[in-house]
C-alpha cells in the first residue's frame, strides 16, 4: 500500500519490441525484429501490389539457416519504405516494413574503354551502359580520366637503380621526375551520343570520341580510370605509330 500522502507507483510498462522490418538493397533485404522461435515458421511474404517478387517461385528465400532469411525484390525497385504482411505455418500474420535502399549497380561492355590512335590524333569508341540498380546514373556531356604510362613504374625503378649516388634526396628527386613523365595527361572525352540520366533497367550505347594529347610516346600504352558517378570504367590507350585515326566500336 503507498504511503499516505505520496502517489502510488506507476506499473511498469512491458518493454515495446522492435516491428518487424526487412532492410537492405532490393536483392538481398535482411529481416530484422522477428523472434528467433518463429523465424523457422515463416512461410512467407505478402506482398503490396507496388511490390513485385524477383522470381516467379516468391520474394522470400529460405536456407537451411533460419536467420539468414532473404527477402529478393528486382534490382530496379524503387528505394523507399513498404508494408508487408508475414505468414506464418500457423495461419497468422504479422505485419512489418520494407526498407529498400538505394543501389546504384553499372554494368558496361566491353568492361574497358579502348582507345587505338596516334599522338594528336582522335580517336573514337562506344560503351553499352545498363543500368543495374534502382537510382538513375547521370552521364555528362563530357568525361574525363587521368592517363600513366603502362611501364611507368618499371621505367622510374630501372632509372634509379643505374642511379651512380647515394644521396636519398637526388633519388627522390629522380624518381619523382620520372613519374612526372610518365603521366599521360588528361583525356577528355566528348559524349557524341548517350548523355543524359540512365534510368534504372535502361540500356543505352554511348559513342565516345576524344582527342589523343600530342606529349603521349608513340607506341606506349597508357591507362587510366573514367569515373561515371560512384563507377570506374578502366581506360586503355595505345598510342600507334603512324598518323592514322584509330576507331574501336
Amino acid at each position: 500500500m503507498a504511503e499516505r500522502g505520496k502517489p502510488a507507483a506507476a506499473a511498469a510498462k512491458p518493454e515495446e519490441k522492435p516491428a518487424p522490418v526487412f532492410i537492405g538493397p532490393p536483392g538481398r533485404l535482411r529481416l530484422a525484429g522477428v523472434d528467433p522461435g518463429r523465424l523457422a515458421d515463416l512461410q512467407d511474404v505478402l506482398l503490396p501490389g507496388t511490390l513485385r517478387p524477383r522470381r516467379a517461385s516468391g520474394a522470400l528465400r529460405k536456407g537451411r539457416n533460419p536467420e539468414r532469411l532473404r527477402l529478393r525484390l528486382p534490382p530496379d525497385t524503387k528505394p523507399g519504405t513498404y508494408t508487408v504482411a508475414l505468414a506464418f505455418a500457423d495461419g497468422k500474420q504479422q505485419e512489418a516494413t520494407v526498407s529498400v535502399e538505394p543501389q546504384s549497380r553499372l554494368r558496361v561492355t566491353p568492361s574497358a574503354l579502348r582507345l587505338r590512335a596516334a599522338a594528336g590524333a582522335t580517336a573514337c569508341a562506344r560503351l553499352l551502359l545498363e543500368n543495374r540498380g534502382n537510382v538513375a546514373i547521370a552521364v555528362p556531356p563530357a568525361l574525363v580520366a587521368g592517363l600513366f604510362d603502362d611501364n611507368g613504374i618499371e621505367a622510374t625503378m630501372a632509372a634509379v637503380y643505374q642511379l651512380d649516388t647515394d644521396d636519398i634526396s637526388k633519388i627522390v628527386g629522380h624518381a619523382f621526375g620520372r613519374l612526372r613523365q610518365a603521366h599521360g595527361g588528361l583525356l577528355k572525352l566528348r559524349v557524341r551520343a548517350g548523355a543524359g540520366d540512365l534510368l534504372p533497367g535502361e540500356c543505352r550505347l554511348l559513342d565516345l570520341e576524344t582527342h589523343l594529347g600530342e606529349k603521349l610516346s608513340p607506341g606506349h600504352g597508357y591507362h587510366g580510370l573514367l569515373e561515371l558517378g560512384v563507377h570506374g570504367i578502366a581506360v586503355e590507350v595505345q598510342v600507334l605509330k603512324n598518323s592514322s585515326t584509330g576507331v574501336v566500336k
